[in-house]
């Protein structure tokens, strides 16, 4: 999923243009709380990132719950909330932890991962093993390895 990235400036003169009704001052403190809850870590009841543009507007939700579309389609996101690079501030590299004490993911540079924190795409949600402890690392996997790609693919997939 690809959004255009828009400043906001640019995003608030489009949306004025668009929706002479809609009041600047409180579009811009609905795009500053959205931002704020984005950079908190504040997901989707799906675990997807916040689409900013439309949480200002409708709650904090992703593209996909506001929409109900999987993929974008030349539509826009507030710049300052695409993510460039996947960050590895506060997590520990595997060279960094006693050998005794190494436990659970970690990604091909050496870093952990938090399992918690893998999105889950919405083809999860409606996935027989959505809940099966005895799937869920599995799943985790499929989940993380496939984190940047436009669409995501899993092999396991069965219909509820």
């Amino acid at each position: 999923m690809e959004f255009i990235p828009i400043s906001i400036n640019k995003y608030v003169e489009k949306h004025l243009k668009n929706n002479p009704s809609e009041n600047e001052m409180d579009l811009r403190r609905r795009l500053d709380l959205a931002i704020k809850a984005y950079k908190n870590g504040v997901r989707c009841s799906c675990g997807n990132d916040i689409w900013v543009i439309g949480s200002a507007s409708l709650g904090n939700s992703c593209f996909t719950c506001i929409t109900g579309e999987s993929y974008t389609n030349e539509d826009y996101e507030i710049d300052l909330a695409i993510k460039k690079r996947e960050s590895t501030q506060g997590r520990k590299n595997i060279t960094e932890i006693d050998k005794t004490q190494i436990k659970g993911f970690f990604d091909d540079e050496g870093y952990e991962i938090n399992s918690e924190l893998i999105k889950k795409p919405s083809l999860c949600l409606i996935c027989i093993n959505n809940d099966d402890t005895k799937e869920e690392i599995l799943c985790n996997m499929t989940r993380y390895d496939q984190r940047d790609e436009d669409e995501f693919n899993c092999f396991a997939f069965t219909k509820k």
